[in-house]
């Protein structure tokens, strides 16, 4: 670590000078404009060049050798690393990727596909960067999670209804999408090398592993959520979704005292359960550790904000 002084020049202004050996390795020159970004903390971070745009394109050539899953999880890696702009080239005609690829790049939030040849799609990303934030993107998460359990306690009701289990199986999905689209926003926000943004939540550089590590819990929730809704069965869903809705709240308050009650109360909630009995409840306590996930996660970004 280094330590400079302040100085003060003219009549106004404070001036700290900057490293030679950083200044030369970047290929920086008197006169030349850096990006300057006031953190949370206090803290004052100096980029070395503009980062790098969102609006960047990204071209992945697909071929037989890659399977039609690979060539899907290609397309997906190209999203949340937050290029704008994707080409898909196929080495030869392969209906059956495209038609894949096709379903996976609709399902992206804010991608539309605007050429789409027998050999080549092309895949623009509309979304307006600046209009998206966690806070709103977590939002809408918690309200599909929240459906899914309604859903769920609509089928104890009527077992065999076919609609509420279709309703549950598009709410997956649609929380896969708000999944994907956190991982961008985070990658977006590591790519500016900034540790904050609009909605507050980010506080610190940790703060964004703390967000994608809740997000896949809750990505994984979903999974056993839509689990119990192929064998249902009578369990506390109303409570469920309290804990769900309780501990979500923490993210915003990192209130230390709740946490610690609602950490109490999921692990007598586990012990309580006897996931051997049937896959519903096995589903049931697996979403209570979920829960308990996060909740060490949250507190993980309580410490030290």
């Amino acid at each position: 670590m280094e330590f400079r002084k302040i100085q003060f020049t003219g009549r106004s202004s404070y001036i700290i000078s900057l490293p030679k050996k950083w200044v030369l390795e970047n290929e920086l020159k008197q006169g030349d404009t850096v990006p300057l970004i006031i953190n949370p903390d206090g803290s004052i971070t100096i980029l070395p060049r503009k980062p790098r745009g969102s609006g960047e394109k990204m071209a992945i050539s697909i071929s037989k050798e890659f399977s039609p899953d690979m060539a899907v999880r290609l397309a997906i890696s190209a999203y949340i690393q937050g290029y704008d702009t994707l080409e898909i080239k196929f080495q030869e005609e392969m209906p059956f990727y495209k038609v894949k690829l096709r379903k996976t790049l609709q399902s992206l939030p804010g991608v539309e596909i605007i050429l789409d040849e027998p050999q080549r799609i092309i895949a623009k990303s509309l979304l307006n960067e600046s209009e998206v934030n966690l806070s709103d993107i977590l939002t809408r998460i918690r309200s599909i999670l929240m459906s899914m359990i309604g859903d769920l306690q609509l089928l104890i009701q009527d077992p065999k209804n076919e609609e509420v289990l279709r309703d549950i199986y598009d709410l997956e999905n649609e929380l896969d999408r708000f999944y994907f689209l956190v991982i961008r926003t985070v990658s977006r926000l590591l790519t500016q090398r900034t540790v904050t943004e609009e909605s507050g939540i980010i506080r610190r550089s940790f703060d964004m592993i703390g967000i994608l590590f809740i997000v896949r819990n809750i990505e994984r929730i979903g999974d056993h959520i839509t689990r119990i809704a192929e064998n249902p069965e009578k369990l506390d869903f109303e409570k469920l979704g309290r804990l769900f809705v309780e501990v979500l709240d923490r993210i915003e308050d990192r209130d230390l005292k709740k946490i610690d009650r609602l950490m109490l109360e999921l692990k007598r909630e586990i012990r309580g359960i006897d996931s051997k009995e049937s896959t519903a409840k096995e589903s049931y306590r697996r979403i209570l550790e979920y829960l308990e996930n996060i909740g060490e996660t949250i507190i993980n970004m309580a410490i030290g904000q």
